[in-house]
């Protein structure tokens, strides 16, 4: 494994509101978590940001896509995207099959 070319620490408490939708990103140095409150914001949120996950890979930040408190999906570092991401092209992240189910339940 190499070292990233542009290592970066990301600190950040941020609220976002899209619409009806709150969202919550909060960086802690090489992890930035991103919460939402729905699938569908989550799907909203990640349509065209294939090209900011791969910059985030580049600067060695993983980035955790929460649902309801349940992580449905990893991008970064040592977290290559698995067939059922290929499948619904949320590639490059890789979901949790897991994390989606219980997503959906609560």
């Amino acid at each position: 494994m190499t070292e990233p070319d542009h290592p970066l620490d990301v600190y950040a408490d941020l609220t976002l509101d899209i619409g009806e939708t709150t969202v919550s990103i909060r960086g802690y140095g090489d992890l930035v978590v991103v919460r939402v409150p729905s699938l569908a914001a989550a799907r909203a949120l990640g349509t065209g940001t294939a090209p900011l996950l791969d910059r985030l890979h580049d600067a060695d930040v993983t980035l955790d896509l929460r649902v309801r408190g349940h992580s449905v999906a990893r991008a970064g570092p040592g977290h290559d995207p698995g067939p059922l991401s290929r499948a619904v092209g949320a590639a490059p992240a890789r979901l949790s099959l897991g994390g989606l189910v219980l997503s959906l339940l609560d």
